[in-house]
Order: C-alpha cells, then sequence, then structure tokens
C-alpha cells in the first residue's frame, strides 16, 4: 500500500461498528473570534491523578487569561480511545485537541481528518525547539502531524538487594546474562520472580519491540515511490524467532504463572511489592512505590538500558497532541502554541516525573524543573535519558513514520503470537509467522 494512502473507507470499516462519539459539544465550532472565544475540547488520555490535575491546571489558567475561552478537559483510557477519535472525525464532530500515543499521528492523518502542524511548530519556535526524536514520531510522509507532549525512555527497573541475595555482582550485558539474572532470582516457593511483562493490554508491544530492536529486526520499509511493504528477510526471520523463543523461556522460566494475563497496571504493583523483580518499561514503578510509602523499596530500585545483542536499541513512550480539523482549529492552535510559551509545562512535567520526560531542548536545562525532580529520577536526567532515546525507537518507526503503528498498538498484534505460544502450544517459527502475516494484513 502507498505510504502516503490510508483510504478513509477503510478507516471507516474498521472503526464503523463503534459508536461515533461526539466531539466539541453538538454543532461544528466556527472559528475562533479575534477577541479568543469558544470552546476547546481535549481528549486527554492522562489518567494519573497527578498528571491530570496538573493538566487540567493548565486549562483553567488559560480560561483564567482568556475569559471568553472554555477549555473541557475529557479524560478517557488509552484502550479504545484511537477508535474513538477516528469514529468522530467520520462523524465531523471531533474534539478540537486530541493526546496521541505511538503511531497515531501516521494512522490518524491517512483519514484526512487531523491538521499538519509545521506552522504551529514553526510558531512556537521551530523544530530546533524539540528533541528531534520526539518530532518525527509525529510524522507522516513529509508534514508533522502532532506536537510532541512528552517522552519517555524504556529502561529495565530491577531490585539491587535480590541481585546481592543471588550473588550477582555485575548487571547484564547480554541476554543471556539478563535470562540467568532473572532465572538466579525466581524462587517460586517464595513467591518471588524474576521477571514480568504486562500481555494483555495496548503496553504489551513495549517489551517486545525492544528485544525485536535489540536483535536488529527489520518489520516494514518504503520504498523510493512510499509504498510501505513487509520486508522480512529470511535473517529478519530467524531474529524475530530469536525474540519470540527467548521471551517464551524468560516468562515460563522466571515469572508467575498467569503472567500473559497481566495488563501494565497488574505488573506495576507485582514489582512495587516484591513479587517480580525487573521489568522493562518507564520508570513509573517509582510511582506505585512512592504510593506505598516504602523509603526501603524505594532505595532498592534502581535501573540500567536493556543490553543490545545485534546492536544497541529500545524503545520509547511518547505522546504528542493533535488538532482536528473539523473544530475550532484557530483557538486550538492558541491553546497549543500558548503551553509552549516560557516555562509553562514545568510543573505539568514535575507531577509526574517518572513518564514523562521534555520534549523541549531548554527545559532540560531548567534549573526550576530539576529542582522540583524527587531524587530518584535526578540521576537519569538529561544523560541517560538522552542516551537512550538517542538510540531508541517508536513502535514501527524505524524506517520512518509507518501509517499503521496506532492499529499494530492496538490490535496486540506483537503480543498476540507471544500469547498463542502459552495458550495454543504454537512455536516459536509459528509465532514469528504469524506476527509477519498480521503486519502484512494491515497492508492488504
Amino acid at each position: 500500500m502507498k505510504k502516503g494512502v490510508l483510504l478513509v473507507f477503510a478507516a471507516f470499516m474498521f472503526f464503523g461498528t463503534l459508536p461515533l462519539f461526539a466531539g466539541g459539544g453538538g454543532e461544528k465550532q466556527q472559528p475562533a473570534a479575534k477577541g479568543k472565544s469558544g470552546t476547546i475540547t481535549l481528549w486527554s488520555t492522562m489518567t494519573q491523578t497527578e498528571r491530570a490535575k496538573a493538566f487540567d491546571d493548565l486549562a483553567r489558567v488559560y480560561e483564567k487569561e482568556n475569559p471568553g475561552v472554555t477549555v473541557k478537559v475529557e479524560v478517557m483510557p488509552w484502550d479504545g480511545t484511537m477508535d474513538k477519535v477516528v469514529a468522530s472525525i467520520m462523524a465531523k464532530n471531533p474534539p478540537e485537541i486530541t493526546l496521541h500515543g505511538s503511531g497515531w499521528p501516521q494512522t490518524l492523518a491517512g483519514t484526512g481528518g487531523i491538521l499538519e502542524m509545521d506552522e504551529l511548530i514553526n510558531e512556537i519556535g521551530g523544530t530546533g525547539k524539540f528533541l528531534q526524536m520526539a518530532l518525527d514520531l509525529g510524522k507522516y510522509e513529509t508534514s508533522y502531524y502532532s506536537v510532541p507532549l512528552y517522552v519517555t525512555p524504556y529502561i529495565t527497573m530491577y531490585r539491587k538487594s535480590y541481585l546481592e541475595k543471588a550473588g550477582i555482582t555485575k548487571l547484564p550485558t547480554t541476554w543471556e546474562e539478563f535470562y540467568t539474572m532473572c532465572k538466579a532470582v525466581t524462587d517460586p516457593g517464595k513467591n518471588i520472580y524474576g521477571f514480568g511483562a504486562p500481555m494483555t493490554d495496548i503496553h504489551s508491544w513495549k517489551t517486545i519491540w525492544v528485544f525485536l530492536q535489540s536483535n536488529n529486526v527489520n518489520l516494514v520499509n518504503a520504498d523510493s515511490g512510499g509504498n510501505w511493504r513487509v520486508d522480512v528477510s529470511p535473517e529478519d526471520r530467524a531474529a524475530i524467532i530469536e525474540v519470540y523463543d527467548y521471551l517464551y523461556r524468560l516468562i515460563k522460566d522466571c515469572s508467575p504463572a498467569g503472567l500473559i494475563g497481566y495488563n501494565q497496571t497488574n505488573v506495576r504493583e507485582l514489582v512495587a511489592k516484591g513479587t517480580i523483580m525487573s521489568r522493562i518499561d518507564t520508570p513509573e514503578i517509582y510511582y506505585d512505590v512512592r504510593a506505598l510509602k516504602d523509603d526501603a523499596t524505594l532505595k532498592d530500585i534502581a535501573y540500567f538500558s536493556f543490553p543490545g545483542r545485534k546492536r544497541i536499541g529500545s524503545g520509547t513512550g511518547w505522546v504528542g497532541m493533535g488538532i482536528q480539523k473539523d473544530s475550532n482549529v484557530d483557538l486550538a492552535k492558541d491553546y497549543i502554541k500558548w503551553l509552549y510559551t516560557g516555562d509553562r509545562m514545568v510543573d505539568f512535567y514535575a507531577s509526574y516525573p517518572y513518564a514523562m520526560f521534555p520534549v523541549l531542548n531548554e527545559t532540560y536545562k531548567s534549573s526550576g524543573y530539576r529542582a522540583k525532580l524527587p531524587d530518584e529520577i535526578k540521576p537519569m536526567l538529561p544523560d541517560l535519558a538522552l542516551e537512550i532515546l538517542s538510540h531508541a525507537s517508536g513502535l514501527m518507526m524505524t524506517n520512518g513514520p509507518f501509517p499503521f503503528a496506532g492499529e499494530v498498538e492496538s490490535r496486540k498484534i506483537f503480543a498476540n503470537p507471544l500469547i498463542n505460544m502459552f495458550n495454543k502450544g504454537i512455536t516459536a517459527a509459528q509465532a514469528a509467522d504469524e506476527l509477519i502475516a498480521e503486519t502484512q494484513a494491515l497492508l492488504n
């Protein structure tokens, strides 16, 4: 399928059975008047209390500075939200602004219903004001369709004391050493396991993607004519088989029974409470441990960059902001531009510092931002975080902005083959072929 084409009809067929959710409040709104009046409806996927409040606080400040404007921040879960955005676009009644996850800008740009953001990015200060990789995750063909809001490197979180008890004195530098570490810690009799990963929700791709990148797997590519194709060589297929075989052994030997039925929250809670020793994801585990008011555990948790195999490779968490065309576009643009003026975003980033790292280069140099960070995060910024992000790749973005990455996430295309290895007894080779076939199906 041509890189620049995602038929609206195809999107409607995929999402058309969903209810057509209303956006900004009924009828299509008119462009904002010069005096800034009207309503901005913003669909937010930030469900955590702290950052949801900080994001809402920004809206209230904007309202105070612009008395004729109302900003309605509507919080909704990640699962299913992209489907709702597509449905609202098809109904021509979308919200003004939506938060985007990895791959969403590319999928949504294909509907023709979201705004190109190049002009707005220039008005904010130009591409040089942002981390380039954060901008690139919102790019489709030659234009940006999302202004980045935050990024997060995927790192390996672990318990230091568990390694000490197992007699492990150095961190792993290979996959084999990581498996040995997790196996040495695992003691089902004491309800302690070396590794955990969510498999049942949209976050399931994160761990698998880190391994695929580390094993230098290529899945899709675009030719000189812009046509996307599944680009899996025999070497790539063998590398995918290695990933699924490795993860199957790692989960089977080093994880609690039933892990493939766990979601992101389940795994984080088990790491925080000490049942699971390590996980590969954002540093959000610190949030859970702080909620337990357990200072000893807080000091026990540390992190390292997951070891490369064929190359250094990782994944990254990312969220951006997009504007729908059939909405109050001028007012939405004004609001986003306002957010990035001065240090307005510092308190927002500091409200949930474990999974929201700044996308503005200047924020990393801000003493005000650093002063607000908890002690356990300060060593990570900026050096470790930026080093990991420098070789990290967003979901399916290794060879450019893949237009179906959002659907790869929402359909759990990476996790399903691994789950089938446990539930249906398929082999790693069959799991690899399932991943390849499901990816190919997106292009047919």
